[in-house]
């Protein structure tokens, strides 16, 4: 059986095609400046490297490093060095087990800050390595940058009210639901929970994101529940309206915003979201009315989530914990106390025939004297009806225009009441009707 001739390896391969660039001039005896010359002719000719797919031409002096380093080593010598690069060759074995021990001890520590310390007390000349290579070393040894909770960042701490109806948290919640045939429509929820007792005082799900849907919400908790001192809400655009800062000015309830992009500051209401979800609206079946969304979430609320023990109060019920401590506590506001805190004043202009404009609607003044004059409106925030208008502290009637009507008689009549355009809303009726009562 033949004897296998072993195969070099390709570093192998390599040191020989060197060796039999220059090893013939090892057994020369060359005289003073001849080597220069044998290895600048040689540069001149082109060659083909093992492996290689063309010919190419080596500079002189690389051709002479071969040489000394066959001469001092023989073959071993023109073996190519490694080019496992690995990470900070620039730094030495302990700086780079420094740099790794800095970061095991301070793990959220950014690598441009542990090279600048590094530098900073002279472990690391400065320049020696850019950050993005510390960053691919402590990568290397498994040692990533650990993430910040922003609320450690903060430096935030657990807090909670110290009674019921001190701070309201108002929220909305995007929920889908599918009509008959299929086909997905959002609901939004609107929801109001006591800080203190995880009481829900307001749950209910509308068509739209809008302020006025917020004011109805929370009109109607604080017709049965007594007003809280703060009302904590983001910055959705609901809750950035004039007329909710103006009703809560009026009201003494302090507007609270949360910090933008921080969620975590509004944990109650987040975590009461996650369990409507899992509990309620993410089994509504289909075909589900926005009437059938809201008696789920009533259901929801009377026979689950206020009865069940609830963690942040260390087992306690919300039910229990709001209806013992509301007794002590004032009466809710009137219906007429909500009605004056949120009317709206504003300035129109009538034009010389009598007539102004609000929202886009149409409306005259009794009165040519007034043609030309500022007068002042108040409207109400549900429907955008003026309530009334007055002129340097006078009242001025003023009604709807209807044009047609007024062409077919000698002389236009106002119309006692705006004609109401916007669905029908329980609570701003309410607040509607109370109006009219003397005080």
């Amino acid at each position: 059986m033949p004897m296998k001739i072993p195969k070099p390896s390709r570093a192998e391969e390599k040191a020989l095609f060197r060796l039999g660039v220059v090893g013939d001039l090892l057994a020369r005896d060359l005289q003073h400046g001849e080597l220069q010359d044998e290895l600048v002719a040689r540069s001149q000719r082109r060659y083909r490297p093992p492996g290689a797919k063309a010919s190419r031409t080596f500079h002189w002096k690389t051709l002479q490093d071969w040489y000394y380093a066959a001469k001092e080593k023989g073959l071993e010598g023109l073996l190519p060095a490694s080019r496992s690069r690995g990470h900070a060759l620039a730094l030495d074995e302990d700086q780079r087990a420094l740099l790794a021990d800095m970061r095991a001890e301070n793990p959220t520590a950014p690598a441009d800050l542990i090279l600048s310390e590094a530098v900073r007390n002279g472990a690391i000349d400065k320049g020696a390595v850019s950050e993005e290579t510390v960053r691919r070393l402590l990568r290397d040894k498994d040692l990533p940058r650990k993430q910040v909770n922003r609320s450690e960042r903060r430096g935030r701490r657990r807090w909670q009210a110290d009674r019921a109806c001190k701070i309201w948290h108002a929220d909305v919640c995007h929920v889908w639901r599918r009509d008959a045939d299929g086909q997905p429509h959002k609901a939004y929820v609107h929801g109001i929970l006591d800080d203190c007792t995880r009481y829900v005082v307001a749950l209910e799900a509308r068509e739209h994101e809008r302020e006025v849907d917020l004011l109805s919400v929370l009109c109607a908790a604080l017709l049965r529940y007594p007003a809280p001192e703060a009302l904590y809400v983001d910055n959705g655009a609901c809750y950035r309206g004039d007329v909710l800062a103006l009703c809560c000015e009026r009201l003494g309830i302090r507007l609270v915003h949360a910090a933008p992009y921080d969620p975590e500051s509004r944990g109650k209401m987040e975590r009461f979201w996650r369990t409507m979800r899992g509990r309620c609206t993410d089994f509504l079946p289909a075909g589900a009315s926005l009437h059938d969304v809201n008696a789920a979430l009533l259901a929801f609320l009377d026979e689950d989530y206020h009865r069940r023990p609830h963690a942040g109060l260390l087992g306690d019920r919300p039910i229990r914990r709001f209806q013992e401590e509301i007794v002590a506590l004032a009466s809710p506001r009137t219906a007429r106390e909500l009605a004056e805190a949120l009317e709206v004043t504003v300035t129109c202009l009538v034009r010389k025939d009598a007539t102004f404009q609000l929202d886009g609607r149409l409306f005259e003044v009794a009165g040519r004297h007034l043609a030309g004059k500022k007068i002042t409106l108040v409207v109400d925030p549900f429907d955008g009806a003026p309530l009334r208008a007055s002129y340097q502290d006078k009242p001025v009637v003023i009604g709807s225009c209807d044009p047609v009507r007024n062409g077919r008689r000698g002389r236009p009549e106002i119309a006692a009441n705006a004609k109401k355009t916007t669905p029908f809303d329980p609570i701003a009726a309410l607040l509607a009707a109370a109006r009219q009562e003397k005080p």
